[in-house]
């Protein structure tokens, strides 16, 4: 179930703290370093959602968003904290994501992978079914808490490209 983060921060803030310094979630933190989340009080400039299975979180979906262009702004964050996908994390990860351009009505979402990230063909296939585009490929852009530079792929979707995949099917 797709739900609010707001409701459930402590639970949030402990599922991040397990990510810390874990391999696996290396390339989901995007930095050399942690920091403490903390909820928006607002959906002005953020939506956080978390994908909640009785009654325990087991992913995170959130996005900043610039109010002035109405697009969704490269800071698309999507985590899953089980060790396995589940149907129910894909099934709230595609609702939001739909969400963004048919209940939200964003004009553009932006977002961007570090290369090499296992995640990394699903976005491709995502943005592929969805009318997007890679706009490219910025090399040894950020560093992780490893201290190793990786390459940064950004993506973008146009709500109009969008709506007419979805029309399509």
């Amino acid at each position: 179930m797709l739900d609010v983060a707001i409701r459930y921060i402590e639970q949030i803030k402990e599922k991040f703290h397990h990510t810390w310094f874990e391999d696996r979630y290396k390339y989901w933190n995007y930095a050399n370093y942690f920091e403490e989340w903390n909820p928006a009080e607002s959906t002005w400039v953020n939506h956080q959602f978390v994908s909640v299975r009785n009654g325990e979180v087991i992913g995170y979906i959130g996005y900043d968003i610039d109010r002035a262009s109405g697009d969704v702004a490269y800071a698309l964050n999507i985590i899953n904290f089980e060790d396995n996908p589940s149907l129910t994390f894909s099934m709230d990860l595609g609702r939001a994501l739909k969400d963004i351009f048919e209940k939200y009505n964003l004009r553009k979402l932006c977002f961007s992978v570090i290369v090499g990230n296992p995640i990394e063909k699903s976005y491709d296939k995502m943005c592929e079914k969805y009318g997007g585009r890679i706009v490219g490929i910025k090399k040894e852009h950020t560093r992780l808490y490893d201290g190793n530079f990786y390459d940064e792929k950004i993506y973008e979707i146009l709500k109009k490209d969008y709506d007419l995949t979805v029309c399509k099917k």
